[in-house]
Parts: C-alpha cells; structure tokens; sequence
C-alpha cells in the first residue's frame, strides 16, 4: 500500500490487462481501489489475481467494450461486487491508421470503435453508478496525437482529439452531479504495442536516438508515468480539476526543433 489516496474507491480500469492499463490498475489498487480490471483478454485475470496477491481488492471482466451489452455489464458488475462506482479509467483503444485519403470504412470504422464509441458506452453507464455513489472520475486516456500527430495516423488523432472533446462534455453535464471528467494524453510509452510500432523500422537504433532527442528529459515514458497522472486525476487531490487536459510526454511538446 503506497499512500491510499484511492482508498474506498472502487475503479473499472479498461484495457487493463497489458501496458499503461495495466500499470494503472496495479497503481489503483496499491493505492487502495477496489480494481475492476476490464478486457477483450484472459490476461487480466492474473492483473486482478497480483492485485488481490498484494493485498487489494480486485475482480476480472472480460468483454467487448465495442458492445453496449458489455459495456454496461461491467458498470453493473462492479457496483454489485462493491456496491460503489467512482472511478473510470478508458484506457482501452488501438493504434495505426492511413492518411485521410487512403483510410477506408474498416479503418474508420476499427479504429472509432474501439478508441471512441466504447469510451461512450463505458462513460454512458458508469456515471449513473457514480451519481448514486456521491460522485466520480472520468480519465480518458488520450494521445498527443490529438494535437500533433504522424503522417499515416488518421483515423487515430481523431479519435483521440473526440476522448478530449467528450471529457470536457461530461465535466459541462454532470459537474453538479459532483461528475469531474479530465483526459492523459501520453507522449510515447514503452509498451507492448510501442514495441509493435518500432519493429518496422530496419534501423531502429538510428530511429531510437532521434526520436530521443526530441524529449527533454532524454527518456521515453513508462507506463507507470502514465498511471501516477490517472491516480491524481482519480483522487480527492484533483477534487476542483475537471475538464482539462494533462500532458505526459517527458517535455516534447515544448520542443520546437530547429529549421
């Protein structure tokens, strides 16, 4: 147990089971959160298992947060095992995309989906719970892509500059519901699909050391860089932060690289 600055909460955290989802969940539950660890993968049951392991509380649900029967299962799920809801975490999402030109339906289609309908369907259930529990969170995690992005990434920049847009939506909407809403938008993390992206690249140790010159602090970020912003966005420390938007990203939108 670090400072149990989540304690008596209980949190769903999706796309929990590999990551930055993960590093949250561990973070929340260390905090003291009842963890709802929420994925398409049978891997989050052993996240759920650490959790408990260590001396949490956690429970595993996997679904398909794409489906409104799902999403709203996991709600109900979690306020039945807890009998509270405070906390949502929508981590889940994929990355990849073509140019605005190239991309079809289907990469549309995937990629929204994933990223930006079943971060509604989440939202859309989960805030009544939080209503009937005195209140909640809402952290979306986003991309600095939603500001700059790559060539060959749309339609992900876009559903993650739609994340920042519904965060400030339900900070307008249920603010007097004691309903903050605030999104992550992380630089590039060391996960396993970061490691995905990089494999494409025959000179990696080339694109590794440029892509390292453009982060002041001289480091890529971990991913529980990631989740010690979602702990302060969930906790009572962020109690009067909502609808704003916190850059993880080791100073690299600050740099502007010489012509």
């Amino acid at each position: 147990m670090r400072d149990g600055r989540l304690e008596r909460k209980t949190a769903v955290v999706t796309g929990g089971a590999s990551g930055i989802g993960m590093a949250i969940a561990l973070r929340f539950g260390s905090e003291g959160a009842n963890v709802v660890v929420s994925d398409m993968s049978d891997s989050g049951e052993a996240i759920a298992k650490e959790i408990v392991q260590s001396g949490g509380s956690a429970m595993f649900f996997k679904g398909d947060l794409r489906r409104r029967e799902d999403a709203a299962a996991v709600m109900e799920a979690a306020y039945e095992r807890f009998g509270t809801l405070h906390v949502l975490v929508n981590n889940a999402g994929v990355s990849g995309g073509r140019s605005v030109v190239e991309a079809e339906e289907k990469d549309w289609e995937r990629i929204m989906d994933i990223n930006l309908k079943g971060a509604w369907y989440c939202s859309k259930f989960a805030i009544p719970f939080m209503i009937q529990s005195g209140g909640g969170s809402v952290v979306n995690i986003a991309s600095t892509h939603a500001y700059r992005t790559q060539q060959n990434h749309f339609p992900y920049h876009s559903s993650k500059a739609g994340m920042i847009a519904m965060a400030s939506g339900i900070c307008v909407d249920f603010g007097l519901k004691n309903i903050r809403a605030n999104s992550i938008c992380p630089g590039f993390i060391e996960t396993p699909l970061a490691e995905a992206h990089m494999q494409q690249f025959p000179n990696r140790e080339e694109k590794t050391k440029a892509m390292l010159a453009t982060y002041p602090l001289g480091r890529f970020g971990q991913p529980e860089d990631v989740a010690a912003a979602a702990v302060f966005l969930a906790s009572d420390d962020a109690a009067y932060i909502s609808g704003t938007t916190l850059v993880v990203d080791g100073g690299r939108s600050a740099l502007q690289k010489a012509e």
